[in-house]
């Protein structure tokens, strides 16, 4: 069920009836029960992936917590952290690991590489990081220990961010979700308005430009123009994508009074990768920095244990986005950039680039990148980044009139991005009148649903 569907609408709005009549104390039981059938929906043989994920970290907290002796309550939080990752282990990375990675069993591989394929839970990586914040932080003492099952089914079965995230902590949801809170009041404007901008991202911009970018990673023979557009073309279209569905998740949070952290900070802007991973999928960039850099000695140990450190954490963070070798090739594309960018700030620590020259360079290494993210292969990736050098220069003329569409909405997208924050969002709506406000809303969706003609397209990070 996208949150783009005409079917998402019907189910929402019978939630939301159901939310605003359901007195506060039983509300938890009624989000429990419209997340799960908000999940089945895709398939329903996988809905009780979530239910066993959250127990074992709830009875697992437990367990560690009854452990005499600091050594016992590490050995514990090691295996319950270690069985919390079976799922996504065996579901997601079974296949990769036997047959790409070690090789093995090669003899047997053409019958046996069909049932180690396994179609992919939906939002199996996310609830998993989720998890493993609220196990780690109670072990760390940083949140009290929650001894109600169903606060933790809530917890994670939140349909908001259930299957593509933000990834959440625990002090960021669970004590909002014990409040008796109204379910009309000043935020139901504001949630509206970034569900229907995350709705106009995702249906005008992310969807306008997907078959352009399908075309030139396609097998066959494309122009250079075709390969230029595609690489410029995704990183609108994953940036809109995951940042419109993100959108979409917090405006539908708002309208359930509940706040959920923002996960985007216009990162096409950053003027270094560093910058860049502070902007984008922040919550990703701080589970990573807090779980595992920081876990592994962070930069305490000198500066080679720092680099190796950062090319650990963002190899695992390419893998976390999918088991091919395409992924790994960006993380350790973007483990590189931040350590060069660690090692320059260290060397030279009082020199800057000019802005304007930190944003290209910076916008250029992110979309270059991408090339490895969207590839379905390591030949295709290579044969789109040749594209450009390598492909027909002929008819250029002919392609910007076939191609008017799509490079406006580039042209519109690269020039508004700098603008996209919701505290502009939030500072707009206290100024304009409210007649005008729902008018805005109004045209801006009838506009998105009119582009897309009823259908949109899947969200990118579903499949992560």
């Amino acid at each position: 069920m996208l949150f783009s569907d005409p079917v998402f609408f019907v189910f929402f709005a019978l939630y939301f009836s159901a939310h605003v009549l359901t007195p506060p104390q039983y509300r938890l039981y009624l989000l429990i029960f419209g997340s799960t059938v908000f999940y089945a929906w895709w398939k329903p043989e996988y809905v009780w992936l979530p239910y066993l994920l959250s127990t074992i970290a709830w009875g697992g907290v437990l367990w560690i917590e009854q452990a005499k002796g600091s050594d016992v309550r590490k050995w514990r939080l090691v295996v319950v952290l270690a069985v919390l990752f079976i799922p996504l282990v065996v579901f997601k990375y079974a296949h990769f690991l036997i047959y790409d990675v070690a090789g093995a069993f090669k003899a047997a591989q053409p019958r046996l590489s069909g049932e180690l394929r396994f179609a992919l839970p939906l939002g199996i990586s996310f609830v998993s990081f989720t998890l493993t914040a609220y196990v780690v932080n109670v072990y760390r003492r940083q949140f009290p220990i929650e001894r109600r099952l169903d606060a933790i089914l809530g917890y994670v079965l939140f349909f908001p961010h259930l299957i593509a995230g933000p990834i959440l902590r625990p002090h960021e949801l669970l004590p909002q979700l014990s409040k008796a809170a109204r379910a009309l009041d000043a935020r139901f404007a504001l949630g509206a308005s970034l569900f229907i901008l995350g709705l106009s991202k995702k249906l005008i911009f992310a969807d306008g430009i997907a078959p352009y970018v399908d075309l030139a990673y396609a097998p066959g023979a494309h122009s250079a123009y075709d390969d230029l557009l595609a690489i410029y073309g995704f990183s609108m279209q994953i940036y809109c994508d995951f940042s419109g569905y993100t959108d979409m998740a917090v405006g539908l949070a708002y309208l359930l009074r509940i706040r959920l952290p923002r996960n985007f900070r216009s990162p096409y802007a950053s003027k270094s990768i560093i910058e860049f991973w502070r902007r984008w999928h922040i919550t990703l960039s701080h589970w990573l920095r807090d779980y595992l850099y920081i876990a592994l000695g962070g930069n305490r140990l000198g500066v080679a244990h720092q680099i190796a450190n950062l090319m650990i954490t963002m190899l695992i963070g390419g893998l976390w986005h999918g088991a091919n070798w395409t992924f790994v090739i960006w993380g350790g594309l973007h483990g590189i950039g931040i350590s060069l960018n660690h090692l320059f700030n260290r060397a030279w620590p009082n020199t800057r680039l000019p802005a304007w020259l930190g944003i290209i360079t910076t916008f250029h290494f992110v979309t270059i990148a991408w090339i490895y993210f969207r590839a379905p292969n390591l030949t295709l990736a290579h044969e789109v980044l040749a594209g450009p050098f390598t492909g027909s220069s002929t008819g250029f003329w002919a392609f910007l009139s076939e191609h008017v569409y799509p490079l406006i909405l580039l042209l519109v997208f690269l020039a508004a991005h700098r603008f996209d924050d919701h505290a502009r969002v939030q500072l707009a709506l206290r100024r304009a009148r409210k007649p005008v406000v729902w008018a805005i809303l109004l045209t801006v969706s009838a506009l998105a649903m009119a582009v897309s003609q009823g259908s949109s397209a899947k969200f990118i990070y579903f499949d992560f």
